[in-house]
């Protein structure tokens, strides 16, 4: 049973709201929908029932309550156990670029709060050429899209986070999932060894989709500015372009049913020891990254696990 579960629904209790629990755990409000209704399937349970604006727990969830509150004192004792021995030194952390843009900067923010006395040495790098610093000694800790099992990495699952293909609003209509055709736009995305590109590209050969060209740029942020420009369409995770999906500044183009996935991880070398550091990274990366796993394989089989 994942805990992260457990600890959302302590925290609709005692909030009184969804919404509020969000706030207090940090999260969006659809991560804790998200765990509340994994936990009711798991359990077999209706956890709660909506009585005006708050959130009310079933007879059934009251007969849980006991023993979760007991789970919940036993965690804040290990969490205590483990502050008694301070984290220090070097921590060398390599991520790929989406992950360290859009979900790292929480973890770092509080690894730096809770950890006064360690060094952080940040790097961005392509999750090909992470799998081989960690495997090297030249890193600790790695944020990645993972390839798959690895019986040399000890790795922590983060989510399952689906893609996006993405164009200007503006921009003429074009059919991605009819075979058979040149399109009249460019592919903009970064280095040819990332994943997500590998998956676009390996599903348009397969359905004989030729585009005018790619262009390659190495910062998302310039990828995104360039497709609300018209100059082509991306294929990036979806949280990369959430706030433009809102704001109506890009639009979403269809592509598979279900979406691609990129399954992130928090990895290490299976022989590494596990530091102070260490231990504080990769619990905090798994408590402020865990992604809401939607979707599954894609229509044309292809999966990022």
């Amino acid at each position: 049973m994942d805990l992260r579960r457990l600890e959302a629904l302590n925290a609709v209790v005692d909030e009184g709201s969804f919404e509020k629990a969000a706030r207090r755990l940090c999260c969006a409000q659809s991560t804790v929908t998200f765990q509340i209704r994994q936990l009711e399937q798991e359990l077999g349970l209706q956890l709660f029932e909506k009585v005006g604006r708050r959130m009310r727990l079933t007879e059934a969830g009251h007969g849980l309550m006991p023993q979760v509150r007991e789970l919940a004192r036993a965690l804040d004792g290990l969490r205590a156990a483990a502050r008694r021995e301070e984290p220090r030194g070097l921590l060398r952390v390599v991520a790929g670029e989406t992950l360290l843009a859009y979900k790292l900067p929480e973890v770092l923010r509080r690894f730096r709060a809770s950890a006064p006395e360690a060094r952080l040495h940040l790097q961005s790098l392509n999750c090909y050429v992470i799998r081989d610093a960690l495997l090297s000694g030249a890193a600790d800790v790695g944020v990645f899209y993972s390839q798959g099992p690895d019986a040399s990495l000890a790795q922590e699952s983060l989510g399952d986070f689906p893609l996006a293909l993405v164009a200007a609003p503006q921009s003429a209509d074009m059919d991605f999932t009819r075979p058979d055709q040149k399109l009249p736009t460019s592919l903009i995305i970064n280095e040819p060894q990332c994943m997500f590109r590998l998956f676009f590209e390996n599903t348009l050969r397969r359905r004989n989709i030729s585009l005018n060209g790619t262009i390659e740029l190495l910062s998302i942020e310039s990828i995104k500015n360039c497709v609300a420009a018209s100059l082509g369409i991306s294929y990036l995770p979806r949280f990369c372009v959430e706030r433009e999906l809102r704001e109506g500044l890009l639009r979403e183009l269809p592509f598979v049913e279900p979406a691609h996935t990129l399954r992130a991880v928090c990895a290490r070398h299976v022989n590494k020891a596990r530091s102070p550091a260490l231990r504080l990274f990769t619990a905090l990366a798994e408590e402020y990254i865990g992604g809401v796993s939607l979707h599954g394989a894609g229509s044309d089989g292809l999966r990022a696990d």
